[in-house]
């Protein structure tokens, strides 16, 4: 599946240093792997959870930066997701797996060493 992925600068950062850190050169893969690395996590509270879904500032500041294909299974569960937690609503569907990518972000960069690809 196709997404058009939504994110703010702060998450464009920590992709750019995760493609640093793993030597990847690839937006697209760095933030596929740590989707299905995320959604593997045995603690999806920790991850989309109310603190990494609490906006820290803008929650509508998220602009389209680039389009990921997203595995049709892993794009089912990051809607479950969505639709689990209750997240502020977004006009597309884009923007809601987006929403949900952003947590994977926030709480990469809060736990660094929970998540590894």
């Amino acid at each position: 599946m196709k997404v058009n992925l939504s994110l703010k600068d702060t998450h464009v950062m920590i992709i750019d240093k995760l493609k640093e850190t793993h030597s990847i050169a690839s937006d697209e893969e760095i933030v596929s792997r740590y989707i299905t690395s995320a959604l593997h996590h045995g603690d999806p509270e920790s991850i989309f959870g109310t603190p990494r879904e609490q906006c820290g500032a803008g929650c509508f500041e998220a602009e389209p930066r680039f389009e990921i294909t997203i595995d049709n299974a892993d794009y089912d569960k990051l809607c479950k997701i969505y639709q689990d937690y209750a997240f502020q609503p977004y006009v597309t569907k884009d923007e809601e797996i987006s929403k949900t990518i952003r947590c994977i972000f926030n709480f990469v960069e809060d736990e660094p060493d929970s998540i590894s690809i």
